[in-house]
């Protein structure tokens, strides 16, 4: 006779295995490895000096270089508008109220809307030499912290769950290459459609002609050579 024990001890022995599977790592049930390795993004401020001597009339070389570098950057990754302070109560302030109107002409020049430059003053009581600050906001990124991988068991996850760190380098790339961290919050706006080109092709599909540009003899020989 027959004794079916030993299959009933080998079925209690695969329950208890299955009971004992480690959890899921905490979070949302379809949370993406970006939703475990978050990119902090915060604001910042970038700042010029422009140095003023009291008796400087215009804008120096140098100052204009470093203007028309510091535009490149806020036509780039800046946000709000471009702040010129100048100095108020100082011994160059004069000086500087020169040097801030020929900034803001020259913020103009490197690109920059007048409109989006605001002034302001900032108390310098007797100081001689007083600079005009020029300033700007945007954002930073901040890569997520990886745990190494010598502490991790990649070749047993008994739970079919990913390791700590998978999918944090990644991040960390992203972190490191996004050239405006703003993106990561919120999406840019679409350029507005092109209207012209609607109705010109809406009104060639209409009277059934073709909606696509022409293109001459040269160029489609050259797409026939490409072929062959």
């Amino acid at each position: 006779m027959r004794h079916p024990l030993p299959y009933a001890v080998l079925g209690l022995s695969a329950l208890g295995a299955c009971a004992s599977m480690p959890e899921p790592p905490p979070g949302p049930a379809l949370a993406t490895q970006a939703d475990r390795h978050r990119i902090e993004v915060t604001q910042a401020s970038e700042r010029l000096e422009i140095p003023v001597a009291s008796n400087d009339a215009a804008l120096s070389a140098g100052s204009r270089s470093n203007l028309r570098a510091f535009a490149s950057g806020y036509l780039r990754y800046g946000h709000g508008a471009v702040v010129i302070s100048a100095p108020k109560g100082s011994t160059n302030a004069e000086a500087a109220a020169r040097v801030a109107q020929q900034t803001r002409l020259a913020l103009s020049d490197a690109g920059v809307s007048y409109a989006a430059v605001s002034t302001a003053e900032y108390e310098a009581p007797d100081l001689a030499d007083a600079p005009v600050v020029v300033s700007f906001s945007r954002f930073e990124a901040h890569a997520p912290e990886c745990a190494p991988l010598y502490e991790q068991d990649l070749a047993h996850q008994s739970n079919n769950q990913p390791w700590e760190s998978f999918g944090c380098a990644t991040q960390a790339n992203l972190a490191a290459l996004v050239e405006d961290p703003a993106d990561l919050l919120r999406a840019r706006t679409s350029d507005p459609r092109d209207s012209d080109r609607r109705a010109t092709t809406m009104t060639a599909y209409r009277e059934g002609e073709p909606t696509h540009a022409e293109r001459s003899r040269d160029e489609r020989v050259a797409i026939s050579d490409a072929v062959e």
